[in-house]
């Protein structure tokens, strides 16, 4: 869900990418870092699929790289916290092939353990392989098609009713993430109930938001990849959506709510969910994620 928009994000579209290349393998053991150079600056870069269209930077490596903001703004949203930032085109290179690119930045940082964030599809290789332990033999493959939108990255569109929910994958996130609206669909149409109490969650930014966790009597399936469980955000982007009740609640009960936000219909798949796997494979010629994972 990590969402970076810029204000004239149709200009940003028009920068260069550099043509595809040969095959890019990150691993967990070294937190999905490679190494670049922002105007000559080096830098390292965590590769994420969640991450959006941009190149996205802590705040010390902006100074350390010496950019200095333009006109166009940056702001990324989360539930109804709005961060504003900059964004700056700059020489990236990776691997030896070099070429201009929009970095955003905000107040906050964006990664730890790194410089900046950047998505598989914005690299130049035909396929990233993220490798995330040893292959076992119950494996199955699953390959999903990705649709890729510069302000919110790579997701697949998963078709529940009348409802578009994007479903995104992390390997930074260390839980499944639904915001309220695609929460109450899916408990509605998978028997959904709570199985403990609200607690505070770290989103991203430094953002902490209200979740609750969510279990399942049947399991959402993405062709053969499944999940069970997730946690819901339970105040942010609902709509006229109802979550699940309380367990013990009174059905006399009066629940006054206070307004709330338009439905989004967005779900981050984390490490809860993806660790099991032995790695993920981007293909950007046939756009394409392969998830390698144990059968559920």
């Amino acid at each position: 869900m990590r969402r970076l928009l810029s204000c004239l994000a149709s200009f940003a579209a028009l920068i260069a990418t550099p043509a595809a290349a040969a095959e890019l393998t990150v691993d967990a053991a070294s937190n999905f870092l490679i190494d670049a150079t922002i105007n000559g600056h080096r830098v390292r870069l965590r590769v994420d699929p969640e991450t959006s269209g941009y190149i996205i930077l802590n705040g010390d490596a902006v100074a350390r790289v010496g950019l200095r903001r333009s006109l166009l703004r940056s702001r990324t949203q989360i539930g109804p916290v709005r961060l504003d930032g900059w964004s700056k085109v700059a020489e990236l290179s990776i691997g030896g092939v070099a070429g201009d690119r929009r970095m955003v930045w905000i107040d906050r940082d964006a990664v730890d353990g790194a410089d900046g964030l950047i998505g598989p599809a914005d690299l130049h290789y035909d396929r990233v392989t993220f490798v995330l332990g040893a292959a076992r033999p119950d494996e199955t493959v699953t390959s999903l098609p990705l649709a890729f939108v510069r302000s919110a990255g790579l997701s697949y569109p998963l078709r529940l009713g009348e409802d578009l929910v994007q479903v995104q994958f992390s390997l930074i996130k260390p839980d499944s993430l639904a915001t309220a609206a695609a929460g109450a669909r899916i408990a509605a149409l998978f028997g959904g109930a709570w199985t403990g109490p609200p607690r505070d969650q770290l989103i991203e930014f430094g953002v902490v938001r209200p979740v609750r966790p969510l279990a399942l009597a049947t399991p959402v399936a993405l062709d053969s990849f499944r999940f069970d469980r997730l946690l819901v955000r339970t105040i942010d982007n609902r709509g006229n959506l109802d979550l699940p009740p309380e367990p013990d609640a009174d059905p006399e009960e009066i629940v006054v709510s206070g307004s709330r936000q338009r439905a989004l219909f967005a779900l981050t798949l984390g490490l809860d969910r993806l660790g099991r796997c032995s790695r993920l494979v981007w293909d950007n010629i046939a756009r394409r994620l392969d998830l390698h994972c144990p059968g559920t």
